[in-house]
């Protein structure tokens, strides 16, 4: 996007009640509606995504508006798409799924994994099932059912986050641990990498795969700030 805008600001209109301007212009969402947000600390991170020393802006980096904005124009409307979406991943979840070998990588994933699976299971009371293999294979239905009575209590911010992480890593369970504030969110990344990391570590790592993997890593790390500032 080629910035037109020469100055930008926040504007507070009450209490827990803000827009950014672009010039005199209010910032809208993408399908035009008025981005009005009711905290201090996220309208200040998107008043600096909008606000760049440059002339071209990748709206693709602005993770604090687009969520906010995802949340406006999508999850607002069809909070029960975006829920099913979500769910969809259950069957196939990235940490269910485990290496047959090598034999260090098997260990290493239950490692790293098996303590996710746990914390799930004591959030549902439920057993979670973990398969050798890449073929997708059913969890119980009774999983998908308790899952979705924890979304549903989620605002539409909170599914925006959940929507975007779990399609990042392929992992309804290692976003679920995010939203409930876990501490595993500071390695949100290394967890749903973790074979590609381990790859890169024995066979040697390839340019363009880190490049990608660092701007995965930035853009997790920003939406985990996104849900600390939410809950300030």
């Amino acid at each position: 996007m080629k910035k037109i805008w020469k100055t930008v600001q926040v504007k507070e209109n009450s209490i827990n009640s803000y827009e950014i301007l672009l010039d005199d212009n209010i910032l809208r969402t993408p399908l035009k509606k008025k981005l009005i947000i009711s905290n201090a600390k996220i309208a200040e991170e998107i008043y600096k995504e909008w606000n760049q020393d440059t002339n071209l802006i990748n709206t693709d980096d602005m993770i604090f508006y687009g969520i906010i904005s995802t949340s406006i124009d999508k999850i607002y409307i069809n909070r029960k798409l975006y829920i099913d979406e979500i769910l969809n991943f259950i069957d196939t979840d990235l940490i269910c799924y485990r290496a047959e070998n090598p034999n260090d990588l098997a260990q290493w994933q239950s490692k790293n994994w098996n303590p996710i699976i746990t914390k799930i299971e004591k959030y549902i009371n439920n057993k979670i099932n973990v398969f050798n293999g890449i073929m997708p294979v059913r969890q119980n239905k009774v999983i998908k059912h308790k899952i979705n009575k924890f979304l549903t209590k989620f605002s539409d911010l909170e599914i925006a986050v959940m929507h975007r992480i779990t399609n990042i890593t392929g992992s309804i369970f290692l976003a679920l641990c995010v939203l409930k504030n876990d501490t595993i969110k500071k390695n949100i990344f290394e967890l749903s990498y973790l074979d590609e990391l381990w790859q890169a570590q024995n066979w040697g790592y390839e340019e363009e795969a880190s490049k990608k993997r660092k701007k995965i890593n930035n853009e997790l790390n920003r939406i985990v700030y996104f849900l600390d500032c939410l809950r300030q």
